[in-house]
């Protein structure tokens, strides 16, 4: 039998192969969270994920409904306001500001505020620099592959978000 697909328990050797890396992605997203709720006391504005999707948008797409945020984050109305509420009250001043939507009153504009700014920027940064503390002691062969293969699952992710047909590698 070709070694390449014998099976054990049931499965062939690429399905072991799958398993294994899926426990090893999900056993790395564990240790991210795990690091930063580790230096989390660093952080003087103490985002969530969430929170910080909220500021990212709102850098990205300018004034935004409370329902477009809602819709990004994909919550129900009343986490959506526990993360509005939250971003007004961290810090010394509010990250984000609401004011009634000029055109229909029953919607709330969100924007972001110089400080909420700066949380974004400083949390961004802090992420990256762990990302880059974590990949020097990798080779410089091994940061090339890793490279390769994040810019895959990055074209393959894309596409899976909207709904179309990744690229086949070249």
């Amino acid at each position: 039998m070709n070694p390449d697909v014998s099976t054990s328990q049931g499965g062939t050797k690429l399905q072991d192969d799958l398993d294994h890396i899926a426990s090893q992605m999900f056993k790395l997203r564990f240790s991210f969270w795990a690091l930063r709720h580790k230096n989390r006391a660093d952080d003087p504005h103490d985002l969530t994920e969430p929170e910080f999707v909220a500021l990212d948008t709102l850098i990205k797409e300018g004034t935004c409904t409370v329902g477009q945020l809602q819709k990004v984050l994909d919550v129900q109305p009343a986490q959506m306001s526990r993360i509005i509420r939250s971003l007004e009250s961290k810090g010394t001043a509010p990250l984000v500001q609401c004011q009634l939507n000029t055109k229909d009153k029953r919607r709330i504009d969100v924007t972001i505020s110089r400080l909420g700014q700066r949380a974004h920027h400083e949390y961004r940064s802090r992420r990256l620099q762990a990302n880059k503390d974590i990949m020097k002691d990798l080779r410089d062969d091994e940061k090339a592959e890793l490279a390769k293969l994040l810019q895959r699952f990055d074209e393959i992710m894309s596409a899976r978000l909207t709904g179309s047909h990744p690229p086949t590698p070249g």
